[in-house]
């Protein structure tokens, strides 16, 4: 195993692994869900700990640093419980995961690797307690089991066509607020008691799953949930989706458009990411007559009320809660249990949630 497969999670492969079938009735591997995001590491010797994003070390006084500082006794602590008389230091592998921007973006660990002085390496599947979300590990779902048998060279191919179609099976369930998708990818393991990691299969999420299509009345095709975008981090699908404003001619109602300069009085929230130059809309909840959340959400993917109009409105500078946009909808009846009087309306074309650019 190469010092690279130890911080980049997204090359790693367990060398000479061979999957044994003695039952054709068994599965013996299984595929678990890896959070997205850029590949991130954790290296804990002694009293030092190093952040690595990439395989490189991670900037000084960047995110991951100050994510380091916070957590430094925990990280300790659960290295020390890791460690025998023959360990040289411990390396947490995992995501830089950050998919919503009103989320802090945080460390997912996949696994972790035991380093002996003489260079050998255990690698066991991330299991550890070091963050407060690391006790309900199952968040992006359970995963998968089958049957596979041959060399793993062999084989990859194979398994990591199956983890594509299973986190396209995933991508409009497990999503953030902002309709990016948790999951980028599957670490596979031996299904037995030993659950030997032996492959990471990274994702598009582009399989069209026909249990995840939703018709409009034209009956048009919809993804309910987008593919994985660059490295799967609100960043990236922001950048494309900017970039793509500029790829691509403007569209409305059976005639092209210029995007830029286009505003029509009245148009429907899924004519929008064609109609007009925005990558994202907003949805605002209020209950009793105030508004108690607002969430800016990324197109791509199918939204809730796709019919629903939105009106040009004629003050954009905050009158009406319209956070500078310059499109609304009426508010719309949507109870819940615990908010039986709650409505909902969307906004569209205004400004875009700050996020940090701070370095990883």
């Amino acid at each position: 195993m190469t010092e690279t497969h130890l911080y980049r999670l997204s090359q790693f492969r367990l060398p000479g692994f061979k999957a044994e079938l003695t039952d054709r009735s068994s599965s013996n591997v299984t595929a678990r869900p890896v959070f997205a995001g850029p590949d991130a590491a954790i290296e804990i010797d002694g009293d030092t700990i190093r952040g690595f994003v990439n395989g490189g070390p991670s900037h000084d006084t960047g995110q991951l640093a100050k994510f380091i500082d916070r957590y430094r006794r925990e990280l300790v602590a659960a290295a020390e419980a890791k460690r025998t008389g023959e360990t040289l230091k411990i390396i947490f592998s995992g995501t830089w995961h950050h998919i919503d921007f009103d989320v802090a973006p945080r460390f997912e660990g996949c696994l972790t690797h035991v380093v002996a002085p003489d260079g050998s390496v255990k690698t066991t599947l991330y299991e550890e307690r070091v963050f407060e979300w690391d006790v309900t590990p199952y968040r992006a779902g359970y995963g998968f089991v089958t049957s596979v048998r041959g060399e793993l060279d062999d084989i990859a191919d194979h398994l990591d066509e199956m983890a594509d179609h299973g986190v396209s099976k995933r991508r409009g369930e497990y999503k953030g607020a902002s309709g990016l998708g948790m999951v980028g990818g599957m670490i596979w393991s031996t299904s037995d008691e030993a659950h030997i990691p032996i492959l990471y299969s990274a994702a598009t999420g582009t399989h069209e799953i026909e249990m995840e299509y939703e018709l409009d009345e034209e009956e048009e095709e919809y993804l309910s949930g987008q593919p994985v975008i660059g490295d799967g981090s609100l960043s990236a699908a922001i950048v494309s989706k900017l970039k793509d404003l500029g790829k691509h001619d403007g569209w409305f109602r059976g005639k092209d458009i210029d995007r830029a300069s286009h505003r029509p009085r009245k148009l429907k929230l899924f004519e929008v990411p064609d109609a007009v130059d925005a990558i994202g809309y907003w949805v605002q909840f209020r209950t009793g007559g105030g508004i108690v959340s607002t969430e800016f959400r990324l197109f791509g993917g199918v939204p809730e009320w796709p019919h629903e109009v939105l009106e040009k409105r004629g003050d954009v500078d905050g009158g009406d809660d319209l956070l500078g946009n310059l499109y609304a909808s009426d508010w719309i009846y949507e109870p819940t249990i615990k908010a039986p009087d709650q409505e909902v309306r969307v906004l569209a074309l205004g400004p875009i949630p700050h996020i940090s650019l701070a370095p990883l």
